[in-house]
């Protein structure tokens, strides 16, 4: 049977997601607690790839076993296996042909900013925190640059190997709560460091360092090096995966 399990991590403590050899990678943790868990060598495919220090609250992964592990105990045995900072939170059986990565139709990522004069060492890893104020509508106003296929080159990070660098956001959403504000990204997918890129250009904005229609400007330019710079991986928070 074709099993999807959906994963939470703090990347914090992780080279990125995918496996890498010699590197501590969540990948490498999952897949080593599944084949102890099943007690064979199994392979698993993931939806996604998380850079170092992103973290996820919605990560799904699937694999093929013939185990006799009740579907509702199964991620009980897999934590057991798991380092404290990964966590299986559900199980289910889905068709045979169901893929994580292929049978994806949106990812939702959310880049958090603690927004406060002072630094509050609760939130250290787990948010930007950015002392300086932010003019949300100028942001939001270069957002809607962004909203359709694009070619997003110019923020792609600059050791990344792909063709195509066309993709396609439908929305992003913004929402202040107290100190906190959150960057809602949803789209069919997105290129290394692109949410981060973004980010980083938005902020300068928000600053008033630069007019909103910088944005479509740097979009234009096809460069990573008219961008600004890749807002702080810890950040970053893959949320969700639709199917």
């Amino acid at each position: 049977m074709n099993i999807l399990i959906k994963v939470t991590y703090d990347g914090t403590n992780y080279h990125g997601y995918q496996i890498q050899n010699k590197l501590k990678t969540i990948e490498g943790e999952l897949s080593k607690a599944i084949n102890d868990t099943l007690k064979k060598e199994t392979k698993i495919y993931s939806a996604g790839r998380t850079d170092r220090g992103v973290h996820a609250l919605g990560q799904y992964v699937n694999f093929y076993t013939d185990t006799t592990i009740d579907l509702g105990n199964l991620p009980r045995v897999i934590n057991f296996h798991l380092p404290d900072d990964i966590s299986v939170i559900s199980a289910k059986e889905v068709p045979f042909d169901f893929h994580a990565r292929f049978s994806a139709r949106e990812k939702i990522y959310r880049y958090v900013v603690y927004n406060n004069k002072y630094r509050n060492a609760i939130y250290h890893n787990r948010a930007y925190q950015y002392p300086f104020s932010l003019d949300l509508s100028l942001m939001n106003e270069s957002f809607k640059y962004l909203i359709g296929q694009k070619d997003f080159k110019s923020f792609m990070g600059r050791d990344a190997i792909v063709k195509d660098t066309i993709r396609t956001i439908y929305s992003i959403k913004v929402k202040k709560d107290n100190k906190f504000i959150y960057f809602d990204f949803q789209g069919k997918s997105f290129l290394k460091n692109m949410i981060r890129i973004i980010m980083g250009t938005a902020i300068e904005i928000g600053r008033g360092k630069k007019d909103p229609i910088f944005m479509k400007e740097v979009l234009e330019k096809q460069n990573r090096k008219y961008a600004g710079p890749t807002a702080p991986s810890c950040g970053l928070y893959l949320m969700n995966i639709l199917y």
